[in-house]
């Protein structure tokens, strides 16, 4: 049996889970808070939800742990930022879209290998040396995606040794360092669940839903130069994608 906010005390999914779910679903839709962003206080919130003080502290905790709130002693806990997903428009060259991502993603790691994993090389149509980069993107301090990014070492020569050495920016790196400019990018996107590399990283659960974008760059001359996956807490972000509905299918549009 459920109460009025949803919530099924016989589900097997915990409790404080459920509540925590439906809470970011009221903060995202701009609906919980008063006019200074403070939320109810624990014990309001514990009576509306017909749970414990210590459950409801655990869905909160969840809260404070996705950086949507931040909890002062004495006054409460207050929407940290506004928790609107990045509204990503694929299909498009470079960062379009994505101008709420804090600049300068935290490199995790810039390596160079001998070999990489052969479906990457099927993609990328090559054999050899390679570099491999893993970036955090963060919205407001807060993890919200992983990016992993593999580039022959034959169109990036010594960028282990380079770095993104413009403006910390792969992109601008690639076009002024490396004379490499995308003409195109072709995009997979899947719903997965998020490996323990990702959990460590992003700090998220590992029932969190994780929305998988795998893209391949190509060059004007369609050579393919990078292959990337990146991996966004899936309520972190938003896809935008033109479309044009036509007899014999869908036509993409750019």
């Amino acid at each position: 049996m459920g109460n009025s906010n949803g919530i099924m005390n016989e589900s097997p999914i915990p409790l404080y889970y459920q509540i925590y779910v439906d809470l970011k679903n009221k903060l995202l839709i701009n609906k919980l808070v008063d006019e200074n962003g403070k939320l109810p206080a624990e014990k309001e919130l514990a009576e509306s939800y017909k749970v414990s003080r210590v459950t409801m502290r655990q869905a909160i905790a969840e809260l404070e742990k996705d950086g949507l709130i931040v909890r002062y002693r004495g006054r409460g806990s207050f929407l940290k930022s506004q928790p609107n997903p990045i509204l990503h428009k694929l299909g498009l060259p470079g960062q379009a879209g994505r101008v709420r991502i804090d600049k300068s993603p935290e490199i995790v790691e810039l390596s160079h290998f001998d070999t990489t994993y052969e479906h990457i090389g099927r993609a990328l149509n090559y054999e050899g040396d390679i570099f491999f980069i893993k970036r955090i993107f963060r919205v407001d301090c807060n993890p919200v995606a992983i990016n992993r990014i593999w580039i022959p070492a034959v169109f990036t020569p010594e960028l282990d040794k380079k770095g993104l050495c413009v403006e910390g920016s792969l992109s601008k790196t690639l076009k002024d360092v490396y004379h490499l400019k995308i003409d195109r990018r072709k995009n997979v996107i899947e719903a997965v669940r998020p490996s323990v590399s990702d959990i460590e990283l992003l700090k998220i659960t590992y029932d969190t839903l994780i929305l998988q974008i795998t893209s391949k760059s190509f060059l004007k001359d369609n050579v393919p130069y990078e292959y990337s996956v990146t991996s966004w807490i899936g309520d972190a972000i938003r896809l935008e994608v033109d479309v044009e509905d036509i007899e014999h299918g869908i036509t993409f549009l750019k």
